[in-house]
């Protein structure tokens, strides 16, 4: 037996577990990450939300708070006082980054852009305050106003921006007086009785992004520390995990590898190797039914072994038997031709039939078939060879067919004691005269075949009855004489050929054997009889025969 090579059952359990271990203790460090990242995202998201609506929350309440400031102002046309109040403004709004304020008629009052609370910068719109200057065109935050009054049909504009890099957002609001401003007022080109004019702000909102970016970095400060810790913790557990891996792989391969040693030992021939049962798990399951298969091939060698010699002593026997049956070749003597086959169901077979010549020319033919089939049937049928010749033995071949089932029926009511029976059809053809004397012991009836005047063939039978052989020690038998015409054919047969069955279990029956004796009538006795067997073995196929066969098939010429 070759020997394997590769690493054994406990270095296999160690590496699994250890690999198990390791898998788990990185997929638990790669979840804990990626929760930590989640909750940071989470909460930074919310700190944004919560920011971007305080600051915008602001910015609106500031714009409508200064619009309703300066209604009396811009109604008045105090422009100097609005711009001493947006300067106010600019110096003390850190977030502002930019306020102006419109007449109704959409021209510049005052135009303040301030950054981190440094004051007004109001180079953009140069001149004195009562100097009213139309809208710059490239003003973005008046434009984008009347973009939103347009989509959106709100009286307050808002609407993001993003100058020179910074994110912004910004609002404008129109002043009306005693009227409640709608975005379709704000945008009319008439300002009605009650429009007093705009107001337009913007807020930074760049430290958002700011704190993104603040809130980005303790993200992955927190993810490495975390890192860190599963990484120390789990490096303790694959530790902690290798070692009882290691213990438990030696635990158990332990008496896998005892198993595997005992069942080299068998395989090398040593048939009395056991294991020793020591646990009540499956390992100590395992072991019992080791021991029992053990047992069991022991058990089954020493069949094998009867078996073999069983088949031999059978094959030995089925030998001997086939000496008792004449060959498959066709004989002929005289006028009369005859043709026989027999197939045993098992190696040994309970069918028999056999022929001889007598004084005169005559020809004796017996067919008979023991109940069952093996071995003990074809002791009965080697019983009735040796009663057969006894008979002609002691006649001089000049037996007649009564006295040869009488010398017959004794031989085998002796030798089998009534547990075996024999039925048997003897019969001797006399070619000159061209008759058959018959006489049966509980056989089937043969057929005569015989093809009348209108040249067509009808079917007969040699009816006569009589005991089986090895019924009753004195059972006497009658017997019969018919006569013969050239052409006729005889069929002798066992009942196996027309009681086996087809898969479907279907039997062969005797309508089926007379039509194909009756398509064959034409050809000599071999032929007849392959028609016959071949046409059977179609019907059969593959199906497990359960009876012996037996066919002789005689014609008179």
């Amino acid at each position: 037996m070759a020997k394997r090579s590769g690493p054994s059952i406990s270095v296999k359990m160690i590496l699994t577990s250890t690999l198990l271990v390791l898998l788990t203790v990185v997929g638990f460090g790669v979840l804990n990450v990626i929760n930590i990242r989640g909750v940071h995202d989470e909460s930074t998201q919310k700190k944004v939300e919560l920011y971007r609506e305080g600051i915008t929350a602001k910015a609106e309440a500031n714009t409508q708070l200064i619009a309703a400031s300066l209604i009396e102002l811009i109604t008045a046309g105090q422009d100097g006082s609005i711009q001493t109040v947006l300067d106010y403004i600019g110096k003390r709004d850190a977030s502002l980054r930019l306020v102006y304020v419109l007449d109704n008629r959409k021209q510049v009052i005052s135009y303040c852009r301030t950054e981190n609370a440094q004051g007004c910068d109001h180079s953009a719109y140069p001149g004195t305050p009562e100097q009213h200057l139309p809208v710059r065109d490239d003003e973005v935050t008046w434009k984008k106003a009347i973009e939103v009054w347009q989509k959106q049909k709100v009286a307050t504009a808002a609407f993001d921006l993003t100058e020179d890099g910074k994110k912004a957002i910004a609002f404008a609001y129109p002043v009306f007086y005693n009227e409640e401003p709608t975005a379709e007022t704000a945008l009319a080109d008439e300002p009605g009785d009650n429009r007093r004019g705009y107001v337009v702000m913007e807020y930074d909102v760049s430290p958002i992004d700011q704190f993104a970016k603040e809130a980005e970095k303790e993200k992955e400060d927190a993810s490495y520390k975390a890192a860190v810790r599963t990484g120390v913790v789990g490096a303790l557990f694959v530790l902690i995990g290798t070692l009882l891996a290691i213990f438990q792989g030696l635990q158990i391969s332990k008496p896998i590898k005892l198993l595997a040693w005992k069942a080299d030992q068998i395989a090398r021939g040593d048939l009395e190797a056991r294991v020793e049962v020591k646990s009540t798990d499956e390992l100590g399951i395992l072991a019992e039914n080791f021991n029992f298969m053990a047992d069991q091939i022991v058990v089954l060698l020493h069949q094998t072994a009867e078996k073999a010699h069983m088949e031999k002593e059978l094959e030995v026997a089925r030998t001997i038997q086939e000496t008792l049956v004449p060959s498959n070749e066709p004989i002929v003597k005289s006028n009369f031709h005859l043709a026989g086959y027999f197939q045993p169901a098992s190696q040994c077979g309970g069918d028999w039939w056999t022929w001889h010549e007598l004084v005169g020319d005559k020809i004796l033919i017996v067919v008979g078939d023991v109940t069952g089939h093996g071995v003990p049937s074809a002791m009965i049928t080697a019983a009735a060879k040796a009663a057969c010749d006894v008979a002609r033995s002691q006649y001089n071949d000049d037996v007649t067919v009564s006295k040869l089932l009488e010398i017959m029926n004794y031989a085998i009511f002796e030798s089998a004691k009534r547990k075996f029976v024999m039925t048997c059809f003897a019969s001797i053809i006399d070619p000159k005269k061209r008759t058959i004397t018959y006489a049966n012991a509980g056989h089937n009836f043969p057929y005569l075949y015989r093809i009348g005047e209108d040249g067509k063939g009808e079917f007969g039978s040699l009816m006569i009855r009589g005991n089986r052989l090895g019924d009753l020690r004195e059972s006497k038998y009658e017997e019969k004489t018919t006569d013969l015409a050239p052409g006729d054919i005889l069929v002798w047969y066992t009942d196996g050929i027309v009681e086996c069955e087809n898969a479907t279990g279907e039997e062969y029956g005797e309508k089926r054997f007379r039509a194909s004796v009756r398509r064959a009538a034409a050809l000599e006795p071999g032929e007849i009889r392959d028609a016959v067997v071949a046409d059977a073995g179609g019907f059969f196929g593959e199906t497990l025969r359960k009876d012996d066969i037996t066919l002789v098939i005689g014609k008179m010429h």
